[in-house]
């Protein structure tokens, strides 16, 4: 009896390890672009906060744009922060997503100082673009799954 018992419960055991959960997680990839009317081209959005709807799963983009968080299929990916327009995202059977987004900008009057700055900025705008040129040339950001 006690060998019958023993293999009723090992039998169990092999059985219930055998079993796969059907919604499995998976590590989704992306990039976040701001499609901001006085941008060239679409620039990475750094520190943009992303979660998935209805979990406790949040992340945020790096310098790059690009972010990692763990979902399945059917998930809700939701971006929203101050400045961004919220954008939703179901999550399909891709593994990487480019997601464009729209800023609200602020209007502000235009002042003698804000010219100088805007002068200023011009430069260092130029060598980001430049610097994000050669990021796209060279493939950086395209999602290959």
């Amino acid at each position: 009896m006690k060998k019958i018992t023993w293999l009723f419960f090992l039998h169990l055991a092999i059985v219930s390890f055998g079993q796969e959960a059907v919604t499995k997680n998976k590590l989704i990839r992306g990039f976040v672009f701001d499609n901001s009317y006085f941008a060239s081209i679409p620039l990475p959005v750094n520190e943009a906060p992303i979660e998935i709807m209805g979990t406790e799963r949040k992340t945020k983009t790096d310098h790059d744009g690009k972010f990692e968080i763990e979902a399945k299929e059917g998930d809700e990916l939701i971006i929203r922060g101050p400045f961004i327009k919220t954008k939703k995202i179901l999550i399909t059977d891709k593994n990487c997503y480019e997601i464009n987004l729209g800023t609200v900008l602020l209007d502000y009057p235009i002042s003698f100082q804000n010219k100088r700055a805007a002068r200023k900025n011009s430069r260092s705008y130029r060598k980001i673009v430049k610097k994000l040129k050669q990021k796209i040339e060279s493939g950086f950001y395209n999602c290959l799954d």
